[in-house]
């Protein structure tokens, strides 16, 4: 198939949503109703649920059986993490069957989408140049506090190698990008069945392909923060204290050193040159190549903060 982007159809764009879900029935209904309420586009759920103890299951099977909107996916063996459940959903999900769709979305289970999202992204989308749409959001607690979280700063060369554009739940990306990342994730040759965060994989498969993303500034999804949280949204002290203590067990040196292999592997000739560069600073030992990555942290994250923060935590051994 030509590597081009899909157009948007006369008709109403369709979007497919996955929707994983392990335990989050006290949220499930808003957020599937915040879906279901997106206006200009024809929106379908797709759903798999990693053996939920909580009734998930039955709230999901009960909207499924009057919407046909909503679709429950057999499950009988649990992933054990939403990444895992969310690229098993894109691996079993007919990208090409009877009722292709336009566009495919990532929905976790207790998020709430702002009106106009999808219609928003799949309008940048149908321009043609754009293969991935994410976005800023509202961080916000059960106990009423909010948040911006921008994450729309300007991209860096080599952003996604460190970082996601933004929570999966703001992602909207092509058919083409969907079908590239399926297929790694099938190969057992590819560590990308391995990565810890699905949306930071389909990133970087789309930067390092040479393919276009872009980051909205324009808040699309309310983020539910709560302590089930796979991540979260990186706001205050706590959760600095996670991510260090997550930096000191070189964890995110790991996911970085696997994501630079799976971008070698679906990058360009002409790209591969400095790509090979950053591989082997990232995971080759040694003063030499620690000096040079620090002094390249301006390419590898987008906040100002944050890459003066990454420089010094390189140049002191401790990333």
């Amino acid at each position: 198939m030509p590597e081009t982007s899909q157009s948007t159809p006369s008709t109403l764009p369709r979007v497919t949503v996955l929707l994983a879900t392990f335990n989050g029935v006290r949220w499930l209904s808003e957020q599937v109703d915040s879906i279901l309420n997106q206006t200009g586009v024809a929106v379908t759920i797709i759903a798999r649920d990693d053996l939920s103890i909580d009734g998930t299951t039955q709230l999901l099977a009960a909207r499924a059986a009057t919407d046909p909107r909503v679709r429950l996916l057999e499950s009988t063996i649990a992933t054990g993490s939403a990444a895992a459940n969310f690229l098993r959903l894109l691996t079993e999900v007919d990208l090409d069957g009877s009722e292709p769709c336009d566009y495919i979305a990532f929905a976790d289970q207790d998020d709430i989408w702002l009106p106009g999202k999808l219609a928003r992204h799949a309008a940048l989308l149908g321009a043609g140049e754009l293969d991935g749409v994410s976005s800023d959001v509202i961080a916000f607690s059960d106990g009423g506090e909010r948040s911006l979280v921008r994450k729309s700063y300007p991209q860096r060369a080599f952003d996604y190698l460190l970082e996601s554009p933004g929570p999966g739940s703001t992602f909207l990306i092509t058919p083409r990008l969907a079908r590239l990342v399926r297929n790694l994730v099938a190969d057992p040759t590819s560590p990308a069945a391995t990565i810890d965060f699905h949306d930071w994989l389909i990133y970087a498969v789309c930067r390092a392909r040479g393919w276009l993303w872009h980051i909205d500034n324009v808040p699309s999804v309310e983020y539910r923060q709560h302590d089930s949280n796979a991540m979260g949204a990186n706001v205050g002290v706590r959760s600095a204290q996670s991510r260090l203590a997550l930096i000191r067990q070189h964890w995110h040196r790991h996911q970085a050193s696997l994501l630079a292999t799976i971008s070698l592997s679906v990058a360009p000739e002409q790209r591969r040159a400095p790509l090979e560069r950053m591989q082997r600073l990232i995971t080759e030992p040694g003063i030499r190549n620690r000096v040079a990555l620090a002094l390249a942290a301006g390419d590898v994250r987008r906040r100002p903060r944050d890459r003066a923060i990454i420089g010094v935590l390189i140049a002191l051994g401790i990333w």
